[in-house]
């Protein structure tokens, strides 16, 4: 009867020696660091310098990817709003800034050159009515649009919104696009041709003050009104264009206000990023808005409860956000 019973005290040792080791390595393993959390690339498209939307998008995209917790921002710069919705239809970009006029006319299949509706196309946030800067030379004897016919005109950089804008602003005063020396030029350019004499005036879209204007009005150019019954035509065909005002001041040289029209500036993305993203985005966004607004004076105007007044469709995470900020109001 011994010899089982030391048989059986060796397999329970056995046993146990078999239990430890592998409780070892579970606690080794235990011990092991955690996967490192997968990390997400968000592009990002701006604009060109000279421009509002440069350093409109950086400040954005810089404080947003701040607190945007496991997400790298990628800022690409472009040509601007029509380069941007390009993008993102393309998918070449995942987030970018845009006009209510450019984004509206991709999304229904009318930008030049474009028949196809801009189907990818989401908005997640108006941010502000950017006004039309039209700038005229010291000598080139511009007092109003209609007196752009047979002048050398800078109408932004290709792929800009400002080209689009311009365009829609020349034909409402009854001179045909044709019917001007048109340049596609970036802004600090056009503003140099435009104080060197060699361009008699120049087109930019931006918030004010921008550079590319403070610069031509350095030098003694002057802004010149968009107003007047071809506006109000203007306004009817285009909803999202708005009467505005460039205070007296702004600019060196500047007496008095000068009327003109704007049209907002927007956040899009493409409608297929994850709605998670977007979400989270879109929260972040207004979480740093008091701070960048500071800094980044061509928010001081942001009205927080039009932001989901996008003339394009709502990205179904940014409108989660609105929904949820309403009923937590």
């Amino acid at each position: 009867m011994k010899a089982p019973a030391r048989l059986l005290t060796a397999s329970a040792v056995l046993s146990a020696v078999l239990f430890a080791a592998l409780g070892a390595v579970s606690a080794g393993a235990c011990r092991q660091p955690a996967p490192a959390t997968k990390r997400t690339t968000l592009r990002i498209a701006t604009g060109a310098p000279g421009g509002g939307f440069q350093p409109l998008g950086d400040a954005l995209a810089r404080a947003v990817g701040a607190v945007l917790r496991d997400t790298d921002i990628n800022i690409q710069f472009s040509g601007g709003a029509v380069s941007n919705v390009e993008a993102i239809q393309s998918g070449s970009a995942d987030i970018a800034l845009a006009f209510s006029d450019v984004a509206y006319i991709a999304s229904v299949g009318r930008l030049d050159g474009k028949p196809q509706p801009f189907t990818r196309l989401r908005a997640i946030a108006v941010l502000q009515l950017t006004p039309v800067h039209l700038v005229a030379g010291q000598h080139s004897g511009i007092k109003e649009v209609a007196d752009l016919r047979g002048k050398r005109v800078g109408l932004g950089p290709m792929g800009s919104g400002t080209v689009l804008t311009a365009g829609l602003v020349l034909k409402a005063f009854g001179v045909e696009l044709d019917a001007v020396h048109g340049e596609r030029l970036g802004f600090d350019e056009a503003a140099s041709r435009v104080v060197a004499g060699t361009l008699d005036a120049m087109f930019d879209n931006a918030t004010y003050p921008v550079s590319s204007a403070r610069t031509a009005t350095e030098a003694g150019a002057s802004l010149i009104p968009i107003e007047g019954p071809a506006t109000e035509r203007l306004r009817r065909e285009y909803p999202f264009l708005r009467v505005t005002s460039i205070p007296r001041g702004t600019y060196p040289h500047q007496a008095g206000a000068i009327h003109t029209i704007g049209v907002d500036s927007l956040l899009v993305c493409r409608d297929d990023l994850d709605e998670r993203l977007v979400y989270d985005f879109t929260q972040r966004l207004f979480e740093v808005l008091p701070a960048v607004a500071a800094r980044q004076t061509s928010l001081r105007f942001m009205d927080l409860e039009q932001a989901p007044a996008a003339p394009i469709a709502l990205h179904e995470g940014a409108a989660r956000y609105y929904r949820e900020r309403e009923f937590t109001r």
